[in-house]
């Protein structure tokens, strides 16, 4: 019972830590150039945003803000 009770413990603390760090993992967002396009925060780098503002037209990649 306790090695099960550990083990749920470890699967727990793994899956948080897991969830941290695939919500952290975007650094990158973009910005199209018309009007009412929404800014997209998807990106790990800078070189896939740019790929995709360039496929979309146009518009600009900046890095997100760091949460305080």
């Amino acid at each position: 019972m306790f090695r099960l009770i550990l083990l749920s413990t470890a699967i727990v603390i793994a899956a948080a830590l897991y969830a941290a760090g695939v919500a952290n993992a975007a650094t990158f967002c973009s910005q199209g150039r018309s009007a009412g396009t929404e800014r997209d925060c998807s990106f790990t780098t800078l070189k896939e945003c740019r790929a995709s503002v360039r496929a979309k037209g146009g518009g600009h990649c900046y890095r997100m803000r760091a949460k305080q």
